[in-house]
């Protein structure tokens, strides 16, 4: 039984041996052009890309809740949930009884203003008629009161001289001077009356200021009329926008708040989305945005609709990322185009597959076959410090990096070689030049153990990978 347990035992360990050492190539046999106890591929042609995925979520066009402008009971709801709603469609009614009251309250104080305005109008017409027939009356009467004034001055002169050559009598000199009393008298009232007429026309200005301040209220009223007439049709809701109906708060009988007037903000009855154009909002990671830009190209998909694809473009990428549990995310909108998008529904989840770059019909190796390594500096002999390069023992000059490959050659012969590099998938890595489609070159690392694998093109991706 012993005897077996070790025969076994080294047959195992030969065969991991054999394994370990005897594989060469992608047919696991050391033919002529392999290189025993090394794996070697050979370079192949094919398409490359380069994605990043993430997970998101469905968003219309844009949301609105409706609220009424005006507070009251509803009395009437014209349209459901999931409802096909145009711009202007009448959504629902609120009892218009109270506002009626108000138009007709503020109708019948507008006409009590109009014709307190007509009233005040007129009362400055009639003051300004009986101004101007009281200034004609008042310099009439300045006029008659200045001549008699002179008359009976000139009258009581010539008694007076009359009466001295003591030829007329006393009777007839106080006769004349009361006669020259009276006239200054009435010439004196006539002055009178022309300053009454001052106080007159300040009292025409004080109703012209009257008539002025009906006017405003008039319009003040006029103002509230409309008001009025206003929070009267805003009984009715319209909708604002062509949309579905997402959701609804409302039934007949309930009481509504106004949005306007209300300290919290009024009652939201429903919500209405655009569903004109669908995006798909994706979280993606900080270490892959980089080549997530306004323009890629995107692939959607939902858990609702297996083996579906939506394609889709990035029209926005936020500027700002997003720290939940110490990772930074990035939110990118997707614009899902197709005529499957209105499939989704807002606040699906989705998959969102971002086609960065790719490389059609492209010559390609595994990573895992291609080094980096420092130039020579100037002067040095050869052109990287590689084993197999001779030539000199130059300073390598680490601020210039460059790719190899080791190609196994006829009878195994290694030959390191320079080959320039696109892009890569984190397996496979584009030969742009260097390699020929069939050369075999020696697969370094195991490319199961892949260090660029889920990388974006960049300085922090496989060596010497970068778009052209």
């Amino acid at each position: 039984m012993k005897k077996i347990i070790l025969a076994l035992l080294l047959l195992a360990a030969a065969g991991v041996l054999f394994w370990r050492y005897g594989y060469s190539g992608s047919d696991g046999a050391a033919g002529a052009g392999g290189v025993p106890g090394r794996q070697t591929v050979r370079a192949g042609r094919g398409d490359i890309e380069i994605t990043v995925s993430a997970s998101g979520r469905i968003e219309p066009e844009r949301e609105v809740e409706i609220k009424s402008k005006a507070s009251g009971e509803v009395v009437k709801i014209l349209v459901d949930v999931s409802d096909e709603v145009r711009q202007g469609m009448l959504l629902f009614k609120l009892d218009p009884v109270d506002e009626e009251r108000s138009v007709a309250r503020i109708r019948a104080n507008l006409a009590m203003s109009e014709a307190k305005l007509a009233q005040v109008k007129i009362a400055v017409e009639a003051a300004e008629a009986k101004l101007r027939a009281d200034a004609a009356r008042a310099e009439a009467d300045l006029k008659s009161a200045e001549a008699e004034l002179g008359e009976y001055t000139a009258r009581l002169q010539r008694e007076q001289r009359l009466f001295e050559q003591k030829v007329t009598t006393r009777e007839a000199l106080d006769s004349a001077v009361t006669r020259r009393i009276q006239a200054e008298s009435a010439w004196i009232n006539a002055g009178t009356k022309m300053d009454d007429l001052k106080v007159q026309a300040l009292e025409l200005e004080r109703t012209r200021q009257e008539v002025a301040i009906a006017t405003a209220q008039v319009e003040n009223d006029a103002v509230s009329l409309a008001d009025a007439e206003q929070r009267l049709k805003e009984t009715e809701v319209f909708s604002p926008i062509s949309g579905v109906v997402s959701n609804r708060t409302i039934q007949e009988g309930f009481i509504v708040a106004s949005g306007v007037s209300n300290v919290g903000g009024g009652t939201t009855a429903m919500k209405i989305i655009d569903l004109s154009r669908i995006y798909a909002i994706a979280a993606v990671d900080e270490a892959d945005i980089r080549g997530v830009v306004p323009g890629v190209e995107a692939v959607v998909t939902a858990d609702a609709y297996k083996g579906v694809e939506f394609p889709g473009k990035v029209v926005r990428v936020a500027t700002t990322g997003v720290v939940e549990s110490n990772v930074v995310t990035f939110d990118v909108k997707v614009e899902v185009t197709g005529p499957r998008k209105k499939l989704l529904k807002p606040e699906m989840t989705t998959n969102v597959l971002f086609r960065v770059d790719s490389r059609r019909d492209a010559i390609h190796v595994p990573v895992g076959a291609v080094v980096r390594k420092a130039a020579k500096r100037e002067g040095g002999a050869g052109i990287a410090a590689g084993p197999d390069s001779g030539g000199g023992q130059a300073e390598p000059d680490y601020s210039r990096r460059q790719s190899f490959v080791t190609l196994i050659k006829p009878g195994g012969i290694e030959e390191e070689r320079q080959v320039e590099v696109g892009i890569t998938d984190g397996y496979q890595i584009e030969i742009v030049s260097g390699l020929s489609e069939g050369d075999e070159v020696l697969l370094l690392q195991n490319g199961d153990d892949n260090r660029w694998a889920g990388r974006p093109p960049g300085p922090g991706g496989p060596p010497g990978m970068g778009r052209r």
